[in-house]
């Protein structure tokens, strides 16, 4: 049974996937459960190790949000 497969629709479920990933490690970092530097140079090393046997560059761009998403200043989580 042959289907064809909704481009847009995939697109979305990769996307929400790797956001929930990019927000979980984000959290983790916040809270204090993983050291931000020592896990966003982790994860530098390893994109730079990754990089030159990719060939389509755009596969690392969940990597590099991730990464924009561990320097970004730390917000207030304080509830009232």
């Amino acid at each position: 049974m042959e289907k064809d497969i909704d481009m847009q629709a995939l697109s979305a479920a990769i996307a929400g996937f790797l956001a929930c990933h990019v927000l979980t490690c984000r959290f983790l970092a916040q809270e204090g459960v993983v050291d931000s530097d020592r896990f966003t140079a982790y994860l530098e090393s390893a994109m730079a190790e990754m990089a030159p046997g990719i060939e389509d560059q755009r596969t690392l761009f969940a990597l590099r949000q991730l990464i924009t998403a561990l320097r970004a200043p730390r917000t207030s989580t304080a509830v009232q």
